[in-house]
């Protein structure tokens, strides 16, 4: 009943959060559009000012021009006005002054002065002569200012100067609008998004094109550049020995492989490999692989290992699988005394040496070889026998012997290990688009001469493969750990 009730409880609650959700993106799509149509009507009431403003504007430009026509005539009438308006004062003035001086004069004249001071008489109607004339002129500009008085009086011009002062007044209330309307919009949150987006977008967009450009190049110079370059290198032979002793002919690997462990050996294995062992066997726990190389120990996983002796006499058998990995098997490589075989740790599952000794690594650096450079490995890691390698491989682990005039090629990222004493050498793969997919590897390894064999697994396992883009961090420590030979 209460698993009913639980069961019950725990389904009502996800359909509530179901819904939740669902409510949770109604609503934010409801104020997604709301905000949308917020932005349309901001943007139509600043269109609608826009085409009011470009009518005002064409207004303002008809007029500007009859206005400065009309103006022009406007100021030569002004002028004329003030010009006849001086000229009827100092008419004026001279007619005034003409007559004071006539005043005087017959104030100072007789009746008789006609007769008797001729040239008296004479001066007194010279006076009154110009001033007659003088009176004749003044009133003649006084007409003259008054008819341009009149004329200004009764002209359109002021009208058409002061509607076209009130467009340009209006024009520019209008543009402080708009611009006001404009910084409200500018203000809001959705318009400040849009605006950031829509100035970073062409840098998005270059940004966008490099990233799926320059993985694309990148590759083409490797494949046509410096992989031909890699493949005309003359092979290296880590450990020259021609009488090395054969490696014998491993067993098939399987998924689980027994192992007797004999008196005088040791069985070093990761404790996620030992599937099962006998009760009467000495166990304890080896924290490193070799303390000669404690990073390569720990990053191949050869760290913590289970120590298995036998407790007598009589061996004690140990079964091996890879029980973390569904496609992964296991196979034995023996490497007699005096032989010698490079290693990658990353594919050690376990090790049987003689008991009482360490395993016998050594470490070989290639830190002046172009090939090494080319291909970014740098050091090559050695196992010395007497021991048996526990190999793990996704698919299985095969081993391969060169025939002495026929060299065999296998990917790259497949290979596990090779007898020190065979010439190896890398060449590119052999087509450029599934090297760009990330199907193959830019390098294959070619193995020739001997004796020795070459170990690999079946199937290169997929996080070892790497994409059109690379895989990042992850792709660096691989091309890392790949430098250190492990």
């Amino acid at each position: 009943m209460i698993n009913l009730i639980a069961k019950a409880l725990g389904w009502i609650a996800r359909r509530l959060g179901l819904l939740l959700l669902i409510v949770g993106v109604l609503v934010a799509v409801a104020l997604l559009k709301d905000a949308r149509d917020s932005l349309e009507r901001d943007r139509q009431v600043i269109a609608d000012q826009e085409t009011l403003r470009e009518n005002l504007q064409a207004e303002l430009k008809t007029l500007k021009a009859i206005s400065d026509a009309a103006e022009l005539h406007w100021t030569w009438a002004q002028v004329r006005f003030e010009e006849a308006k001086t000229s009827a004062a100092s008419s004026r003035a001279a007619a005034n002054a003409l007559k004071a001086e006539v005043a005087t004069l017959e104030r100072a004249s007789r009746w008789w002065d006609k007769y008797l001071d001729s040239a008296k008489w004479a001066e007194l109607e010279l006076r009154k002569r110009s001033y007659a004339e003088a009176a004749r002129a003044a009133t003649l500009a006084e007409r003259a200012t008054a008819r341009a008085a009149r004329v200004m009086r009764d002209s359109p011009i002021p009208g058409v100067i002061a509607n076209r002062n009130r467009k340009a007044q209006q024009i520019k209330e209008l543009e402080d609008r708009i611009q006001g309307k404009r910084e409200q919009l500018a203000q809001k949150p959705v318009e400040r998004v849009l605006a950031k987006a829509r100035t970073i977008l062409p840098a998005a967009i270059l940004i966008l094109l490099g990233i799926l450009i320059a993985p694309i190049v990148i590759k083409a110079f490797l494949f046509f550049v410096l992989a031909p370059a890699a493949s005309r290198l003359s092979p290296i032979r880590i450990l020259p020995n021609p009488h090395a002793p054969p490696l014998p002919e491993p067993r098939l690997s399987a998924v689980s492989v027994p192992i007797d462990v004999g008196a005088d050996e040791e069985l070093l294995v990761q404790a996620n490999f030992l599937q099962s062992s006998s009760r009467p066997a000495r166990k304890h726990t080896v924290w490193l692989l070799n303390w000669q190389i404690p990073f390569a120990s720990v990053a191949s996983g050869m760290f913590a290992l289970t120590s298995i002796r036998p407790e007598a006499a009589t061996p004690t058998r140990v079964v091996v699988s890879a029980q973390d990995d569904a496609f992964g098997e296991v196979g034995i490589i023996e490497i007699p005394e005096g032989a010698a075989m490079v290693i990658h740790p990353r594919a050690l599952a376990g090790i049987v040496k003689p008991a009482g000794s360490s395993v016998s690594i050594t470490r070989h650096w290639r830190l002046l070889s172009l090939h090494a450079w080319l291909t970014l490995q740098f050091r090559y890691l050695v196992f010395h026998g007497p021991c048996k390698v526990i190999l793990k491989g996704c698919r299985g682990v095969r081993t391969e012997e060169p025939q002495t005039d026929q060299a065999r090629l296998i990917n790259q990222a497949a290979t596990i290990g090779f007898s020190a004493n065979l010439d190896y050498r890398t060449t590119r793969c052999e087509t450029f688009v599934s090297y760009l997919r990330g199907q193959e590897d830019l390098f294959n390894d070619l193995f020739g001469g001997g004796p020795g064999r070459f170990v690999y697994e079946e199937v290169p396992a997929g996080d070892r493969r790497t994409g059109i883009a690379g895989r990042g961090v992850e792709g660096f420590l691989d091309a890392v750990l790949k430098a250190f030979g492990i």
